[in-house]
């Protein structure tokens, strides 16, 4: 009985292959994780934060404002049978103070600016009561800022929409 030594192809050793199998993974997993990341890019609340810090000055300026004229603003969402929202904005100011003809409001998202929503709330028959409808606002945290039809007050808040 005679039997011969032929040595098997290199691939024909599972060690081989299991050698092989620990780059060529890090290497797939690698390339989703870049994949992931592009596709998911974080970005800037601000994209010019440098330009934003610096007119920070002129904006506390107009939260000033508001304190001094007692301009108190008071929010409600309310959900809409068509699937969108709306926003209504109750302004009471010290007598004497004239009520703007529309406010302006900017709805910030901590983290993705591109969920920000610009709004222009507009005048209704009833005194001091502003509203407008929105597309739905996602549930969280939003930081929002109202200001007159001149910009020369301000009042910021935050919103938590459940």
């Amino acid at each position: 009985m005679s039997t011969s030594m032929h040595p098997q192809p290199w691939y024909r050793h599972g060690w081989v292959w299991f050698v092989i199998a620990i780059p060529a993974t890090s290497i797939v997993l690698g390339m989703i994780m870049l994949w992931i990341s592009i596709k998911n890019a974080d970005s800037l609340v601000a994209d010019d934060y440098y330009r934003e810090g610096r007119a920070i000055n002129q904006r506390l300026e107009k939260d000033q404002a508001a304190t001094s004229l007692g301009i108190k603003l008071s929010t409600s969402i309310i959900a809409q049978p068509s699937g969108r929202q709306r926003v209504e904005v109750r302004y009471f100011a010290n007598p004497g103070v004239q009520a703007p003809e529309f406010m302006r409001a900017k709805l910030s998202h901590p983290t993705l600016n591109e969920r920000d929503v610009l709004l222009t709330l507009e005048k209704t028959g009833e005194p001091g009561l502003y509203r407008t409808e929105v597309p739905e606002i996602t549930a969280g945290r939003w930081y929002v800022m109202i200001e007159d039809e001149n910009s020369q007050w301000r009042v910021r808040a935050t919103w938590t929409v459940d």
